[in-house]
């Protein structure tokens, strides 16, 4: 038996859809061509959510390879309920998880200094506090990343990884929920106190209003 994905448009493949479904299904059989579309629709995703987890590009890297190969070994064995996304969302975290284990990152602050692109050594503390004048079209949009990567940093893994699903990937708090094996309250509750305490660093430094925030 086989499965034909035939032209199946990215934008299709959403959770729970008959799309996905089928696309699952052809993976399961090994279809090679199913698997470069699994990868192709969430392959950016997934960087982008490990690269803020993690706060390292080329790490980054390896761990979606890890992921992908990971979802490649056990495809077979997926039992498809709910969305895809969340089943890989959550293998992605596990690898997280397991590299900082292994290997600690530095606790960074707003005290840290940074490099910017044209060689420039920036104190965070220093670039946001002038009394409160900073404002957000004022600050490049490639420093102001750097200043929530290092908010985002400072955080305890699990609220880092509940603010990174909740604002940049905008799963569901059920997806979320899902993800982590945690019920919904728990994870309403890590979001709040994630949040918060990226703002109380904001307006203590002078500078509020980057954080987005609240349920969708």
């Amino acid at each position: 038996m086989s499965v034909d994905v035939g032209e199946q448009r990215i934008e299709d493949l959403t959770g729970g859809s008959p799309e996905e479904a089928r696309l699952i299904e052809a993976c399961r059989q090994g279809d090679p061509g199913a698997f470069n579309l699994l990868v192709w629709r969430w392959e950016k995703p997934l960087y982008n959510f490990i690269w803020k987890y993690v706060g390292d590009a080329t790490l980054a890297e390896d761990l979606v390879q890890d992921t992908f190969l990971r979802v490649l070994g056990s495809i077979r064995r997926y039992s498809h309920q709910g969305s895809l996304s969340t089943w890989l969302y959550r293998i992605a975290i596990n690898l997280c998880k397991d590299h900082l284990k292994r290997k600690r990152l530095p606790m960074v602050s707003l005290h840290d200094y940074y490099t910017t692109a044209s060689g420039d050594r920036i104190h965070v503390q220093d670039r946001i506090a002038d009394e409160g004048a900073v404002t957000d079209r004022e600050m490049h949009a490639e420093e102001r990343a750097e200043l929530v990567r290092r908010l985002l940093g400072s955080l305890p893994e699990e609220e880092r990884a509940v603010i990174l699903l909740k604002e940049y990937q905008e799963l569901t708090f059920r997806e979320i929920a899902e993800v982590l094996g945690v019920p919904e309250g728990t994870v309403k509750s890590r979001l709040y106190h994630g949040l918060r305490s990226m703002r109380t660093s904001l307006e203590r430094s002078g500078l509020a209003g980057h954080i987005a925030g609240g349920e969708r």
